[in-house]
């Protein structure tokens, strides 16, 4: 009911103007409707289109990345899958020796080692970890260091774990 007055009212208002008022009337509300068509939905969309337009290089970019680094992971996972042959005490002495480390006590059985030094550079036992993860996947399981009085050595107690192929 009231719908139908406002109809009438709006009608009766337009019946009101003459040809002229009306023409500018039909002028300004198509020009508000197109203003209003053009920022809800033209602006936003242009807008959008510029900040994507300037993205996509970056995007390409991170693309390139990852698909370097997913190469770099399937070397990896073909490198990992080769079987590395069990730890032994004679490779573990020999990796030792080059580095000039000497073990107080040794022991290797299965896939474990155990090894204690009593004096030796921190630097040199953390590249020989580093060496004997790499060369026969052994990982630390547990550490203890012992800062020594002498400036850079240490004490150390470790075992490590060669850690098998998961294939």
């Amino acid at each position: 009911m009231k719908q139908g007055m406002i109809v009438a009212e709006i009608g009766l208002f337009w019946q009101q103007r003459d040809a002229r008022e009306r023409r500018w009337l039909s002028i300004g509300m198509v020009s508000i409707l197109l203003a209003l068509i053009y920022l809800i939905f033209i602006n936003p969309a242009l807008s959008n289109k510029a900040i994507l337009e300037k993205a996509i290089p970056q995007l390409r970019q991170q693309v390139a990345e990852m698909a370097v680094m997913s190469s770099q992971y399937a070397k990896m996972a073909v490198e990992m899958s080769s079987d590395v042959p069990p730890v032994t005490r004679e490779v573990v002495e020999a990796s030792l020796l080059r580095r000039g480390i000497k073990a107080q006590t040794l022991t290797s059985a299965d896939d474990i080692v155990r090894l204690q030094v009593t004096s030796v550079a921190y630097v040199n036992i953390m590249e020989w970890l580093l060496e004997m993860q790499k060369a026969a996947r052994l990982t630390v399981e547990e550490a203890k260091f012992t800062a020594l009085t002498e400036v850079g050595q240490v004490g150390v107690v470790v075992t490590l774990k060669q850690q098998k192929s998961a294939l």
